[in-house]
């Protein structure tokens, strides 16, 4: 099958994409979402109920330009966990001063719950999916080629495949060259398109038959 002179620029822009992916990842790695690399977590029980919002303004104000992500521990709002790079004791004694003076608290630094979380490996983050990514695979090559016997289904799963595999390395490319960070949500959005893109796909086949 021969290209038009735009397909052919269409294709040449995403083989060099992805080829400028691969730089970027060969020179600087996969970058992730704070809470998968080596970071510190501060546990904070405040012991009265406080809104995510106005303690989320505590620690803007606390640790700046820092990356946080902060998240609540229970239910009612009294304990919160903050995820950061790392955390000065100048920054341990300014958030317990700031926590107290906002809302009327008498924490001391010593009440702080402060751990090192180690970094996860990005094999370990995409393990879980090896199992069900497999299954799927089987059932869909079993299915196209009960369902599509007549219609040379090698081929078309060979087509299908190579553009969800097209897809998602053009995904990835753009996610490593922008240097955002990987998280499962990322993961989990690519697998959702993987799914999409088979479905439309299949969908366009059946109403040709």
């Amino acid at each position: 099958m021969k290209l038009s002179g735009s397909k052919k620029i269409l294709l040449l822009g995403i083989i060099l994409l992805i080829i400028a992916g691969i730089v970027v990842v060969a020179l600087k790695g996969v970058k992730v979402s704070l809470t998968l690399q080596q970071h510190e977590t501060v546990k904070v029980y405040i012991g009265k109920k406080v809104e995510l919002k106005e303690f989320k303004n505590i620690c803007k104000e606390v640790f700046d330009n820092k990356t946080v992500s902060i998240r609540e521990n229970e239910y009612f709002n009294e304990s919160f966990t903050i995820n950061l790079e790392t955390i000065t004791d100048e920054e341990k004694t300014k958030l317990v001063e700031k926590i107290n003076e906002k809302l009327g608290t008498e924490l001391a630094v010593e009440s702080l719950e402060i751990n090192t979380a180690s970094n996860i490996r990005i094999r370990d983050i995409v393990k879980p999916y090896f199992k069900p990514v497999i299954i799927s695979t089987v059932l869909i090559i079993v299915y196209m080629i009960i369902r599509f016997r007549k219609m040379s289904a090698i081929k078309l799963l060979a087509k299908i495949f190579g553009i969800i595999i097209l897809t998602e390395a053009v995904i990835f490319s753009i996610i490593a060259i922008t240097r955002v960070p990987l998280s499962p949500t990322i993961i989990n959005l690519m697998a959702v398109i993987a799914v999409i893109e088979l479905i439309v796909y299949i969908n366009k086949i059946e109403k040709k038959k």
